[in-house]
């Protein structure tokens, strides 16, 4: 259902950036979200993981399972980084946004150099068929591979005419989609040690 930002809205958020934390009964619902998207990444990370240690070398089930752990990393990522950046929202309800996500950085203990902080992983996803689209128009000669590949990730530079829509390297734990190179073992422990922690707070509150 559609939230409506009243004036009453806005005046609350103005006043809930006043204190340097979250309302204590607000948390919990904060904390349940941010476990579905964690644990959801660290399913699909241990798909991945079994796939491996099982000897499947098929190259779509193991780029979509990296695929999907890192889309919900990325989902994961907007509780922690996210400035309110819309220019149809509210400034009150941007600065809530963003205290909101700073106060939850210090929570879980996370600051700038996470791997998570960077914005590509959240942009890639989003819209994914528009990047798509520029990605073809763009390139519009080549070899095209447009099915998942398994490969070393150095391909992008060395055979700059060979066009990849997803290339996995496995030993470098590099998924590139469409040029983007997303190297996710920091990524993996970084959702792992939220995972663990937001499942501890949602344990202890709820």
């Amino acid at each position: 259902m559609y939230q409506e930002i009243t004036t009453e809205t806005k005046n609350r958020a103005r006043k809930m950036c006043t204190v340097d934390r979250m309302l204590p009964p607000h948390n919990l619902f904060y904390y349940y979200s941010i476990l579905y998207s964690a644990e959801c990444a660290v399913r699909a990370f241990e798909a991945y993981e079994y796939a491996l240690n099982k000897g499947n070398s098929d190259p779509l089930t193991l780029v979509s399972l990296v695929q999907e752990a890192i889309g919900h990393a990325g989902s994961l990522s907007f509780y922690f980084w996210n400035n309110g950046n819309s220019s149809r929202k509210p400034k009150e309800i941007k600065e809530y946004i963003e205290h909101r996500s700073s106060c939850f950085k210090k929570e879980f203990n996370l600051d700038d150099s996470s791997p998570l902080q960077d914005r590509s992983i959240r942009n890639t996803f989003e819209h994914f068929d528009e990047k798509v689209d520029i990605f073809l128009i763009n390139n519009l000669s080549g070899t095209f591979y447009p099915m998942p590949k398994v490969g070393s990730h150095t391909e992008i530079e060395e055979k700059q005419l060979n066009k990849n829509f997803k290339l996995l390297d496995i030993k470098k734990k590099c998924l590139v989609l469409l040029d983007k190179k997303f190297f996710f073992e920091d990524i993996q422990k970084e959702v792992y040690k939220i995972y663990t922690i937001s499942k501890e707070k949602a344990r202890v509150l709820g």
